[in-house]
């Protein structure tokens, strides 16, 4: 099962790259993921712990972190975006 993580903003410049695709060998759900990324690389401590950043999956907000994910998701990192 494949996901795909996009980065926007300060995310997309802390990681130093746009995605990741995550390889997985069984169902997960978006909060056992979180655990999993933040022990692959602290910065997603950061991530999750700004409330300020939003998760869509799939194009819609993440609004339960038990949802499961499925192969071909797509996993959107928003932060809030300003500027004129």
């Amino acid at each position: 099962m494949s996901i795909t993580l996009k980065y926007f903003s300060w995310i997309r410049v802390k990681l130093k790259k746009s995605h990741d695709l995550i390889e997985l060998n069984q169902t997960i759900s978006f909060k056992e993921l979180k655990s999993n990324l933040i022990l692959k690389d602290p910065i997603f401590k950061e991530i999750f712990e700004d409330n300020s950043v939003k998760f869509f999956l799939n194009l819609r907000e993440i609004d339960d972190e038990n949802q499961t994910l499925s192969n071909g998701d797509i996993l959107a990192f928003l932060p809030p975006v300003t500027g004129g």
